[in-house]
This record gives structure tokens, sequence and C-alpha cells, in this order.
């Protein structure tokens, strides 16, 4: 009978053992997430996919496939990153054009 304690003591531990290294690795992929789409310029809500552990890794992934945004400097809203214009506000994003040096 002791003999069956220990041994259901043993099993029981390593489930809860498991159970904690899939927690760990289900939360490191919603703070690696959030913490990559801040990095793009995207929203972090995609991680709200995470409340499920399955849907932590595609949110996850989806994230890391993305392509970086960056900040129009005249409405501080995200464009994408090819963009030349502004989606919202039209200021030109593209770079400057060098100026021609003048011909003598």
């Amino acid at each position: 009978m002791e003999e069956l304690h220990e041994a259901q003591a043993a099993a029981s531990i390593v489930v809860l053992f498991k159970a904690l290294i899939l927690l760990g690795i289900w939360a490191s992929l919603v703070v690696f997430g959030v913490k990559t789409a801040k990095k793009k310029n995207r929203s972090p809500h995609w991680m709200w996919l995470g409340i499920h552990p399955v849907g932590a890794l595609v949110a996850f992934i989806l994230v890391m496939c993305l392509d970086p945004l960056k900040l129009c400097p005249q409405c501080a809203q995200p464009a994408p990153s090819g963009a030349r214009f502004c989606p919202y506000c039209t200021f030109n994003l593209a770079p400057a054009e060098p100026a021609a040096p003048p011909s003598a």
C-alpha cells in the first residue's frame, strides 16, 4: 500500500513538472510575441489569441512573419514599410532625393 502511494506521488510530480514546462513555453510565446509586435510597430493585441496555447503559437508565427511598419513623422500613424505616402495624412514618406550638384 505504501509503495502505491509513493508511485502515485512520483507520477503526480512528473505530471506537474510537465505542466509547468508547457505553461512556461506558452507564456514565453505570448511575451516574445508582444515584444516582437511592438518592435515591428504592430499592434500587440494579436497576442490576445494567446489565451489558447495553440492560438499563442499561431499568433507568434504570424507576428514573426509580418513586415515591420514605419511611423509617419507628421501624424504618427503606422504605414507599410514600402509606402511612399502616408495613408492617413498623405505625407510624403519617400526619402528626399539628393540634390544634383550644379553643373558649371
